[in-house]
């Protein structure tokens, strides 16, 4: 009982609806009612009017109905006033209750009208307007036409008997306008039910993880009935249109209103399907272009990762740039395309069209500065070659290996393995170590130091230090470490040790290992290192002996190439 119920305020919701858009399309744009021009009661009373007279248009309008639009005046009356007195004449010539046969008789200033022999009013030459292609006869033929039908149905208004059938159609088809609205309320509901189910029934595929969060069950729902809700709310409108169309039609005094709602809805339609025709042209052009544009790309980006990955050898192009410039290629393509398909996609001539241009390139303006600001200096990193993937290079503080060069960031692997993106324009900007560039002619020249007292001498730190250097894994033999002197301070003197990497990736593991050579080193053979403060020579040289080298938890040997 309670769905019934709620079928029946359902059904009067969208009754109420349907109703307010029937309202609403019988006030579209229809026959005006008799607002026009004046006619004199007899021909041999006119005059033409003065050549400087301002004279506006006035249509004929008898029962709603346009008979035809005066555009001369008579006498000293405007087209309106004469409109007006032609409308007073007609309706006494139908007070006499003759047959109101109409008849037609030629004149010198242009073709009289008459009803039952009576004259009613005049087509007069200066009536037709010769740029839309009109002439005396067919706008007098057209008229008489309009004149007919207007009288039949001031007479049928006049019938009781006539209206009882469209009082009795108007019932029916309001009837069936409410079972109508009624039905597509249950089918919305059912729909709308539908959609519910699914949702709870698939939720977490149709919105992983965010939806919950970001819509919630309410919000998806109704995302995916909005389409229903709306599609039966355009069938409601649709139906409620077609039914005051109809009922108009039904009664005389109301049927050119009807007549004008599906003449309109009618020009409509074709108005569409003319726009489609004509827009199919266009369409197909667009397309073309598109898949033109799509070959081209698809054939550019497998030459630019045929060069990436060396199986194609250019000189004006290598496997670092490929990537970059088959990017910027493909874009500046795709842009070509969008450009020349723009005056041939349907719409782009509009207002609202350009406006939306207009907001899109004021959008671009305002906020790619910083953008096209990053591509530069994207485009200088990758074209001058200073960073490229796989080498290792410190930007600041920033020391890793490069993962890639992008347009807008470059992404950096550090040592521990945390992924840094640092702005290209920032790169750009600040000084870069490249350890990687030059590494493949010697390896990495990587230096430390140590400071040792005078009273050493220093040929001992010299061997002490090669020792060391030579007990390191990942230093190279070939070029041999260098020890040099780079300064005499006041209490010691300093010593700084140049060694070479192969990979400079293992510069931090190299000099761990180095470092702690370089103090077993100096323990061997007794020799204190002092750095960074020396006041005084200690009673007994700091040095630690050999058997506590590995005390606990120090209970490993060192690893291969340490003492």
């Amino acid at each position: 009982m309670s769905h019934g119920r709620q079928a029946i305020i359902g059904g009067r919701k969208w009754l109420a609806v349907a109703l307010l858009a029937a309202a609403l399309a019988g006030a579209l744009p229809t026959p005006a009612l008799a607002q026009a021009a004046p006619e004199a009661q007899s021909a041999a009373s006119e005059e033409e009017p003065p050549a400087d007279a301002a004279v506006v248009p006035a249509d004929l309008t008898i029962a709603n109905r346009v008979i035809f639009t005066m555009r001369a005046g008579a006498a000293d009356v405007t087209p309106a006033e004469r409109a007006r007195r032609v409308a007073d004449g007609i309706r006494t010539v139908v007070s006499y209750g003759g047959p109101l046969r109409i008849t037609t008789r030629a004149l010198p200033e242009g073709i009289a009208v008459m009803v039952d022999g009576r004259f009613v009013f005049r087509v007069l030459h200066e009536d037709v307007n010769p740029e839309a292609g009109e002439t005396t006869d067919a706008v007098a033929a057209r008229a008489v036409r309009n004149l007919g039908l207007a009288l039949g149905e001031v007479r049928e208004g006049q019938d009781a008997r006539a209206l009882l059938p469209a009082i009795g159609y108007t019932v029916l088809a309001t009837f069936a306008l409410v079972g109508s609205v009624w039905l597509l309320a249950r089918v919305r509901r059912w729909a709308t039910r539908r959609a519910h189910q699914f949702v709870a029934s698939r939720s977490a595929q149709l919105a992983p993880g965010w939806g919950s969060h970001l819509l919630g069950r309410g919000g998806l729902e109704g995302l995916i009935t909005l389409p229903v809700n709306l599609f039966c709310s355009l069938l409601a409108v649709l139906i409620s249109y077609l039914w005051a169309g109809f009922v108009l039609r039904l009664f005389p005094y109301t049927r050119p209103w009807g007549e004008a709602l599906r003449s309109n809805l009618l020009q409509a339609l074709g108005d569409f399907g003319e726009s489609i025709l004509e827009a199919v042209p266009g369409v197909l052009f667009v397309a073309l272009i598109f898949f033109l544009a799509r070959l081209v790309a698809r054939a550019v980006r497998v030459f630019f990762e045929g060069v990436q990955s060396g199986r194609i050898q250019v000189g004006w192009v290598d496997e670092t740039t490929a990537r970059p410039t088959g990017r910027l290629v493909t874009g500046i393509i795709w842009l070509f395309a969008l450009v020349a398909a723009y005056p041939y996609i349907p719409g782009s001539g509009s207002e609202a069209f350009k406006g939306i241009g207009v907001f899109v390139g004021l959008m671009m303006s305002i906020g790619a500065s910083g953008i096209v600001n990053q591509a530069v200096s994207g485009l200088m990193l990758m074209y001058t070659k200073a960073l490229r993937p796989g080498e290792f290079v410190q930007i600041g503080d920033t020391e890793g290996t490069v993962k890639s060069v992008g347009f807008v960031t470059t992404r950096i692997e550090t040592l521990r393995h945390e992924e840094v993106n640092i702005p290209n324009a920032v790169i750009a900007s600040s000084v870069t170590r490249n350890y990687s560039r030059l590494a493949g002619e010697g390896g990495v020249w990587v230096a430390t130091k140590v400071t040792i007292g005078y009273d050493t001498p220093w040929r001992q730190v010299h061997a002490m230090l090669e020792l060391a250097a030579a007990r390191t894994d990942g230093v190279a033999r070939d070029p041999a470490p260098r020890v040099r002197q780079t300064a005499l301070r006041d209490f010691y003197v300093e010593y700084t040790l140049l060694v070479s990497i192969a990979d400079p990736a293992l510069r931090v593991v190299t000099f761990d290992q180095l470092h702690a050579n370089i103090q077993d080193a100096f323990n061997e053979h007794g020799v204190q290192i002092m750095s960074p403060n020396y006041e005084a020579d200690p009673p007994s040289p700091k040095v630690v002996p050999r058997e506590k080298w590995f005390e606990p938890p120090a209970s490993r040997p060192r690893p291969p190439g340490g003492s």
